[in-house]
């Protein structure tokens, strides 16, 4: 019973942010705008990319079983969107599924660090067709400027991603709990670490490749979400408007990690990369905002099973 409310605790604390940012309120403007339909089709429609990215999940694991990979997906995006509060929470949440699935911690540390990198990837190079599809159909437009400065920026943090990943600097941060604390903290033997486990996983530079290829597909299909919700609005854009807009908004979020959610820089984007477009504001936002609902019906559900989860040890 403690736990019962311990959760409805954290779901009131939730409520009461999206109430008095006015999210609740805003999600509902779109709803009389398009229907309730519009957030249930989002929402279903988003089923498709989330399996995807289980899949590229899996595939760092040959032996793994694919469901429980899509599974821990679920609640790994559920729990960054709704709690993103906490720092990594989403992917802390991911890899502690698969723990009880019967994957090792540190196997399970090591895939979510691979799999959240060859996502990172993917979104570059979904990011690179973006820009070119900018460059050709709206040349002009300022969102071309920043994009290609962005995309210069970010490539020497991909390098330096990967490259920390497969250093001994893996091995430090793996080990300093044990440095700090040698009593209490163990450090794990070299060969069954974490830096062991990604230095494996990346040893197979063919199965890295497919996760990359299979989180570029995961990409390019979630440009749907905004193609259909824009034709529930009224509003259809060409599809390569579509994928050129998803591609700077996606980027956009992912520049902005630190803040919960996007929330707010989410809204912005799609008001700023929308009007280069030619969508109103009130239509651009409104994509976002149904976006939002589609998080709230996915993710909820994915919280709860996560709760639950950890209360009796398996899902």
């Amino acid at each position: 019973m403690g736990a019962f409310f311990r959760i409805l605790l954290v779901f009131a604390v939730i409520a009461a942010g999206w109430y008095f940012r006015g999210g609740f309120g805003d999600v509902g403007a779109a709803l009389q705008a398009a229907g309730w339909f519009a957030v249930a089709a989002i929402a279903a429609y988003h089923v498709g990319p989330l399996t995807l990215c289980g899949v590229a999940w899996r595939s760092l694991h040959p032996g793994g079983v694919a469901g429980e990979f899509i599974l821990s997906r679920w609640v790994r995006e559920g729990v960054s969107e709704i709690a993103g509060f906490l720092p990594l929470s989403g992917e802390l949440a991911g890899a502690r599924v698969l723990t009880q699935r019967g994957i090792r911690t540190a196997m399970a540390a090591a895939l979510t660090v691979v799999d959240v990198t060859a996502e990172v990837l993917a979104q570059f190079l979904f990011t690179l067709i973006g820009v070119g599809l900018w460059l050709w159909r709206h040349p002009a437009a300022e969102v071309v400027h920043w994009s290609l400065i962005g995309l210069a920026l970010s490539l020497p943090v991909l390098v330096a991603l990967v490259f920390a990943q497969r250093s001994v600097l893996m091995r430090f941060v793996e080990t300093l709990p044990s440095r700090l604390l040698p009593k209490v903290w163990q450090a794990p033997d070299i060969e069954a670490g974490v830096h062991a486990a990604i230095s494996a996983i990346y040893s197979n530079r063919r199965q890295v490749m497919r996760a990359v290829g299979i989180h570029f597909a995961a990409w390019l299909l979630s440009t749907g979400e905004a193609g259909l919700a824009l034709l529930l609005l009224g509003h259809p854009l060409p599809l390569a408007d579509v994928v050129a807009m998803e591609s700077i908004i996606f980027a956009i979020r992912s520049s902005a990690f630190i803040i919960p959610g996007a929330v707010g820089v989410q809204e912005g984007g799609y008001v700023l990369v929308g009007a280069a477009l030619g969508l109103p504001p009130d239509v651009a936002l409104a994509v976002s905002l149904l976006k939002r609902g589609r998080e709230l019906l996915l993710g909820l559900p994915a919280l709860f099973a996560w709760h639950f989860a950890e209360q009796r040890g398996s899902i």
